[in-house]
C-alpha cells in the first residue's frame, strides 16, 4: 500500500492554487475582453440616427418605436412616441446632420448625434448597445 509523503502533497496543492490563480485570470481577461463599448464608431452610431430619422420621415413611427432599445421602449411606451412625433412635425422633415459630441450617461461616455432641419428645431439621438446592436437609447427634440 502506497502512503502520500509531504512532498506529493505539496505537488498537488501547488497544482490546485496555479489552476485556481489561471481560471481567476482568465475570468479577468475575458471579463475585459468581452466588455460592451459604451459608444459607437462615429459613423457606426450616425448610420443607426439615419436609419432611425428615415423611419420616422417616411412614417414608419411605430418601426422606429421597434427599433429603439428597451430602456427608451420602457421609458416612452409607443403610443406617446407616436403622439410626440406626431407633435413634432421637424420629425417628418429630413433633418442634416450636424455633430456628434460625447455626453455622460450613468458615469458612462455615450455619443449623441445632433440633426437640425433649416428653421427648424434640433433633435438629438443618443445611441446605445443593447446586446451588441446599437440603438437609438434616448430622443430629444428642442
Amino acid at each position: 500500500m502506497l502512503q502520500a509523503t509531504p512532498n506529493d502533497r505539496r505537488g498537488q496543492t501547488t497544482l490546485w492554487v496555479l489552476l485556481g490563480v489561471f481560471v481567476v485570470l482568465a475570468v479577468a481577461v475575458s471579463v475585459v475582453w468581452l466588455r460592451r463599448p459604451a459608444q459607437p464608431d462615429v459613423e457606426a452610431g450616425r448610420a443607426v440616427a439615419d436609419q432611425f430619422l428615415t423611419l420616422l420621415r417616411t412614417g414608419k413611427a411605430s418601426e422606429a418605436w421597434q427599433s429603439t432599445t428597451a430602456e427608451f421602449k420602457s421609458a416612452e411606451g409607443r403610443e406617446t412616441f407616436l403622439k410626440r412625433v406626431k407633435q413634432h412635425p421637424e420629425l417628418n422633415k429630413p433633418l442634416a446632420f450636424v455633430s456628434v459630441q460625447t455626453v455622460t450617461v450613468q458615469d458612462s461616455p455615450r455619443a449623441e448625434y445632433l440633426y437640425r432641419a433649416d428653421g427648424a428645431p434640433a433633435v438629438r439621438l443618443l445611441a446605445g448597445n443593447e446586446l451588441g446592436t446599437w440603438r437609438i437609447d434616448r430622443l430629444v427634440t428642442e
